[in-house]
C-alpha cells in the first residue's frame, strides 16, 4: 500500500479501505460464517449418563477376601464387561447406534462404543495402609437421553454381577484345589501310620518306652531266680542228709550245668564263656558215666528238685529274652525316630491342609452370601432433560468472531498487497514531481455490462463456495460427538 498523505486521519484510512475493499471483506465473512456456523447448527446433541457402583467391605475377616486383590479384580471385571462379545450384545439389545448399523463394520460399532464409555476408580480408604478403591464411576456419552441412562445402568449391573460370579468361581476354584490337596495328603498319612503301627507290631516289646518296664521284669526274674537257688539248695541238702553220701552236686555234669547257668543269666547266648560252657555241658553228656553211688532218696525230693531246675531254666530263658529285647532297643530307637518323625511332618501338613480347607470353604460360603467385599449400585442412572453438549449459543458467537475476523484480515492482506495509487495525495506524498492534473475515470455503457458480468460470476462462485464449505461442515458435524466435546471443553 502507498504512503498516505500527510496529515490523513486514521478514521479516513480505514474509511477509504473499507470502500475499496468491502466485497472482499463481504465474500470472505460470508466464506468463512458458511464453514463455522453448520456446526453450531449441525453437531449433534449428546447425553451424559453416569451411574455410580459402591465397593462395600462387610466384616475386616481375612476369609471373606477371595486371593485375587481387588485392584486386579476390578480390572479384570473391566476387561470382562467391555470385550467385544458384551458390547455387541449390548449394542443389540438397546438398539445403539441405529443410523451406523448396517453401513458401517460392526467392529467400529463396537470400537465407537468403547470409546463412548468411561470408567473412573475413586480410591480414598485407607484402613490396610493402603488407598483402596471405594468407588466405580460408570459413564457412557450417547445421542439419545434414555440409552445414556440404560447403558451405564446395564454395565453397573453387570459390574455387580460379575464381581460376584468371580468371586464365587475363585473361591470354589480355591477349595477344590485344597480338597484335592487334601485327600492325596490323607492318603500318605495313612500310609505313614501303617508303616508305624507295623513297626511297632513287629518289635512289640523292644521298644525304646520299653526299657524301663524290661529292666523292672529283668530284675524280678532276678530275683525269682535267687529264690529258685535258694530253695534247690535247701532241697539238695535234704537229699545229702537222707542218703548220707556226697552231696549230688558233686557231679560234674551237675557242676558243669550249674555253671552255665550262671553264666546265662550274667551275659547273651553270644558270650564266649557261655558258648564254652554249653560246649562242656555237651561233652559231658555225651561221656558215659556211673549212676551215682547215693542211696535212693525221697521221690518227692527229687521230683521236687526237678521242678526247681526246670523253672530256673524258664526263668533263665527269660532273663535272655528280656536282656536281648534291651540291648536292641538303641537300635530301633533311631528306626523308631524317624518314622515317627515322617508321621509327625505328615501330620502337621494334612492339619495345615484341612484347616485352609475350612477357610476356603467358609469363604465360599461367604461369597455365595454376599458377604466380604462386594459391589453395589449406588447411584443409578437416570435420563437427562436437557443434552450435555454442545452450547450452541456460544458456538455461534464463536463462528461470528472467526467470520469477522477472516473478513477484516483478507481486507488487510490485501491492502498490504496492492502497490497501487488511489488518490492525488498518496502520489504527491510518494513523489516531488508536480502533478499538474488528474483525469476522473469515466465509466461507458461497455465498461458497465463488463463489470456486471464480473460481478455476477464473483458472487456465484462465492456463493459455491459457501455452499461448499458449508457441506463439508456439516459432514463433519454430523453425529461427531468427540468433536463436541473438544469444542464443549473442560467444562462440559
Amino acid at each position: 500500500m502507498a504512503q498516505s498523505k500527510i496529515g490523513e486521519s486514521g478514521l479516513e484510512i480505514v474509511l477509504n479501505i473499507l470502500r475499496r475493499r468491502k466485497w472482499l471483506g463481504i465474500a470472505v465473512f460470508l466464506a468463512a460464517l458458511s464453514l463455522a456456523a453448520p456446526f453450531s447448527a449441525f453437531l449433534p446433541d449428546i447425553y451424559r449418563g453416569t451411574a455410580t457402583v459402591m465397593v462395600e467391605s462387610q466384616g475386616d475377616s481375612g476369609l471373606a477376601r477371595t486371593s485375587t486383590p481387588l485392584e486386579t479384580r476390578l480390572v479384570t471385571i473391566q476387561q470382562e464387561i467391555l470385550s467385544r462379545s458384551r458390547l455387541s450384545n449390548l449394542i443389540t439389545t438397546l438398539n445403539l447406534y441405529p443410523q451406523w448399523r448396517g453401513q458401517m463394520p460392526q467392529d467400529a460399532i463396537i470400537e465407537r462404543l468403547r470409546r463412548d464409555i468411561h470408567m473412573d476408580f475413586a480410591g480414598t480408604d485407607m484402613t490396610h495402609g493402603y488407598v483402596t478403591t471405594t468407588s466405580v464411576k460408570l459413564t457412557y456419552i450417547g445421542l439419545d437421553p434414555r440409552s445414556a441412562a440404560a447403558v451405564p445402568n446395564v454395565l453397573a449391573t453387570q459390574y455387580v454381577q460379575e464381581n460376584n460370579r468371580l468371586r464365587e468361581r475363585q473361591a470354589g476354584q480355591m477349595a477344590q484345589f485344597l480338597k484335592g490337596q487334601l485327600d492325596a495328603a490323607a492318603q500318605q498319612l495313612q500310609v505313614q501310620e501303617q508303616k508305624l503301627n507295623a513297626f511297632k507290631s513287629v518289635h512289640a516289646g523292644e521298644l525304646p518306652d520299653q526299657v524301663s518296664i524290661n529292666m523292672m521284669t529283668v530284675q524280678q526274674l532276678s530275683s525269682q531266680l535267687s529264690i529258685n537257688a535258694e530253695n534247690q539248695s535247701k532241697v539238695r541238702e535234704r537229699l545229702d542228709r537222707a542218703g548220707g553220701g556226697a552231696p549230688a552236686s558233686a557231679d560234674p555234669l551237675t557242676l558243669a550245668r550249674n555253671h552255665l547257668h550262671e553264666l546265662e543269666a550274667k551275659y547273651t547266648d553270644r558270650h564266649p564263656e557261655v558258648i564254652a560252657a554249653r560246649s562242656e555241658v555237651a561233652r559231658l553228656e555225651a561221656q558215659p558215666h556211673d549212676p551215682p553211688s547215693n542211696p535212693p532218696a525221697d521221690s518227692g525230693t527229687r521230683a521236687e528238685l526237678a521242678a526247681l531246675q526246670r523253672e530256673e531254666q524258664m526263668l533263665r530263658s527269660q532273663m535272655a529274652a528280656y536282656n536281648q529285647r534291651i540291648n536292641s532297643a538303641p537300635q530301633h530307637e533311631q528306626e523308631l525316630q524317624k518314622l515317627e518323625n515322617d508321621y509327625k511332618t505328615m501330620k502337621d501338613t494334612y492339619d495345615s491342609l484341612h484347616n485352609r480347607y475350612e477357610e476356603a470353604q467358609l469363604a465360599d460360603s461367604l461369597a455365595v452370601n454376599r458377604k466380604g467385599e462386594s459391589f453395589r449400585v449406588l447411584d443409578a442412572a437416570v435420563p437427562p432433560t436437557a443434552p450435555a453438549a454442545p452450547n450452541r449459543s456460544r458456538l455461534r458467537l464463536i463462528a461470528l468472531f472467526f467470520a469477522l475476523a477472516m473478513g477484516v484480515g483478507a481486507m488487510l492482506l490485501a491492502e498490504h498487497l496492492d502497490t497501487s495509487f488511489h488518490t492525488v495525495g498518496e502520489l504527491r506524498s510518494f513523489t516531488t514531481i508536480p502533478v499538474l492534473a488528474t483525469i476522473p475515470y469515466i465509466e461507458t455503457r461497455a465498461n458497465f455490462a463488463s463489470q456486471a458480468l464480473r460481478a455476477v460470476m464473483i458472487t456465484g462462485a462465492v456463493i459455491a463456495v459457501c455452499a461448499l464449505l458449508a457441506f463439508v461442515a456439516w459432514h463433519t458435524a454430523r453425529g461427531n460427538t468427540q468433536l463436541v466435546w473438544i469444542l464443549a471443553g473442560p467444562q462440559a
